[in-house]
Parts: structure tokens; sequence; C-alpha cells
């Protein structure tokens, strides 16, 4: 099991995510909720949340593969930033163990 995460750490990832999206697709960080919708209000796509993943795996230390953290993310169809935020502070708190769910799920 991983470990809880925190309010603030939970806000500290969506500003993380905030930030690489308004650095990704140009726009004003202020423009960038928890309700915005990466497809349709800023034109990103499944790759957009890969390269973020990614770059969030090595700021937080998170070992989950980025394949494991796409194919959790793929069945929670994730949209907005939101629930991008909640499905990473899961991944966080869950690590290995959201590893064996993937892979049951995958069988």
């Amino acid at each position: 099991m991983g470990r809880v995460v925190t309010a603030e750490e939970r806000q500290r990832l969506f500003e993380d995510i905030r930030e690489f999206l308004a650095a990704e697709f140009e726009v004003d960080p202020a423009e960038i909720t928890e309700e915005t919708d990466v497809v349709n209000d800023l034109g990103g796509d499944s790759v957009v949340f890969l390269e973020m993943v990614e770059e969030l795996r090595e700021k937080y230390g998170i070992q989950v593969e980025v394949r494991t953290i796409g194919q959790f993310m793929l069945r929670r169809a994730i949209t907005n930033i939101g629930q991008a935020v909640d499905a990473l502070c899961e991944v966080i708190e869950k690590g290995e163990e959201l590893i064996a769910q993937e892979e049951a799920q995958a069988t």
C-alpha cells in the first residue's frame, strides 16, 4: 500500500498539472480549472495525458509504469483535470496494489 495524499499535496498536484497543460497548450494557467476538459476545452489527446503522467511520475517518485497508469485512467474515462488529479492521487496512494489490480483486469 502507498500512502495517503494530503489536501495540500492534492492541490500541489493540481497546480503542477495546470502548469504543464498551460505550457503545452500556450494558455493562461488561470484559464485551467478542475472542470477543464483536456480534449474538448484544450484540444488535447491521450498522448498529452501520457506525457503529463511521465513528467509527474518523476517529480512525485511514482513507481507505477506509465502504461499501467494510462490503462487505469482509460478505465475511469478521465476527461477533466479534477478527475486526472484524483486518479493520480489514487495511483500515489495504491502504488504496487494498483499494478496488481490493473494486471488482473487485463487478463
